[in-house]
């Protein structure tokens, strides 16, 4: 297990203190090590390297030599690097059209994604356990171990819960709030000084509740200094033309609660634990736990910051799975490197949206270099 080593003292950092030279340094070994085990593991994995022309050197020293999957080979091929016996969850990405991608997950990858997850949410929402009202219906009711991601990612903030809550229930495949029930909820901790933290998906949050409210003329008052966390895509609102300025004006009025408590996460399935956050409208900023590389749509090469591209994601987190070195779909540009305007420190990105299909065509076609 030494191999790891270099992975498990990275993960022993808290996420934005490394200057970027002392970063550079921890994170070029874990990844190098997280390459070793994936390609002397999973012969796939190895020969789609040996066919990009990629040789692994301790002098690697750009990450943008290192190989990467199209995200959307995790939808094709159920790509493992360890023993099915060790093989302890199956997650499945929660796809509303189409084919979810599926994830294998393992011990050593399981432990890893909580403590980056927990050590990236607790600086931004703090370290100290409160309520948590979910809105969002109950993912407890189902104990399997092929999870849903969305269920996933709720259970993973629960990390920072001393209870929760769920105010969304499924009526005729429908989701609908119990106005009465959250009114109850957030009204008992009027007199206390506790905080409390909303948690929702981006559209469930604002299609299901935050809109239901704002049309009812209804507003709420969070007890001092709460939090309002979401995850997930903005495509359903784009779509309804909800900006990202209406969207944080309405929660903040809703909620009674300033832009700077609510709180953005983004991540997706195939390299689930690592959660990218954005207060306010500001950018998000890169963990020490991975870094980002922004493409050309055509040519797949790095672009200069500020520049608009495919987001790749480099992590040496997965160790069942080979997605550590993944290219997405998603549209960003880096804004900016070193201490951002909250003290953290790492890259800074924000996200444009999703690609169209001729802007991802790359990832068609490097996902037809695999051997099978």
């Amino acid at each position: 297990m030494n191999k790891l080593n270099s992975i498990d003292t990275l993960l022993i950092q808290q996420p934005f203190e490394l200057d970027i030279n002392e970063k550079s340094r921890l994170f070029s070994d874990a990844i190098y090590d997280a390459f070793a085990h994936h390609m002397e593991n999973n012969e796939l994995f190895n020969n789609y390297c040996q066919n990009k022309g990629f040789r692994l050197e301790r002098n690697t020293v750009n990450l943008a030599d290192y190989p990467y999957l199209p995200v959307n080979i995790f939808k094709n091929k159920r790509l493992t690097s360890v023993p099915n016996d060790k093989i302890k969850a199956i997650l499945n990405s929660s796809a509303t059209t189409g084919i979810p991608s599926t994830i294998v997950l393992d011990t050593i990858t399981s432990k890893r994604q909580t403590i980056a997850s927990a050590k990236v949410m607790a600086d931004y929402l703090g370290d100290k356990r409160r309520p948590f009202l979910i809105l969002d219906g109950d993912p407890f009711e189902s104990n399997m171990s092929e999870i849903s991601a969305r269920s996933a990612a709720t259970r993973g903030f629960l990390i920072l819960a001393s209870r929760q809550e769920y105010f969304l229930k499924k009526e005729n495949q429908n989701l609908t709030l119990d106005i009465k029930k959250l009114k109850d909820s957030i009204k008992s901790y009027e007199d206390t000084e506790q905080e409390i933290c909303i948690f929702g998906f981006t559209y469930l949050l604002y299609q299901h509740v935050v809109k239901v409210l704002k049309e009812g003329g209804l507003s709420l008052q969070l007890p001092k200094n709460s939090k309002i966390a979401h995850i997930g895509g903005w495509k359903k609102l784009e779509s309804q033309k909800v900006t990202k300025e209406q969207f944080l004006k309405d929660i903040s009025d809703v909620f009674g609660v300033e832009v700077s408590n609510i709180f953005d996460f983004y991540g997706f399935t195939e390299q689930m634990g690592l959660v990218y956050v954005s207060i306010g409208d500001k950018p998000k900023t890169v963990p020490v736990y991975s870094e980002i590389i922004i493409r050309d749509f055509q040519s797949l090469e790095p672009v200069e910051d500020g520049e608009q591209g495919l987001i790749q994601i480099l992590t040496p987190l997965p160790h069942s799975y080979p997605g550590i070195s993944v290219l997405t779909e998603d549209v960003g540009r880096v804004t900016g490197r070193g201490k951002d305007q909250t003290g953290r420190i790492g890259t800074q990105f924000e996200i444009i949206g999703r690609a169209k299909k001729a802007e991802a065509r790359g990832c068609g076609d490097i996902m037809s270099e695999l051997v099978v």
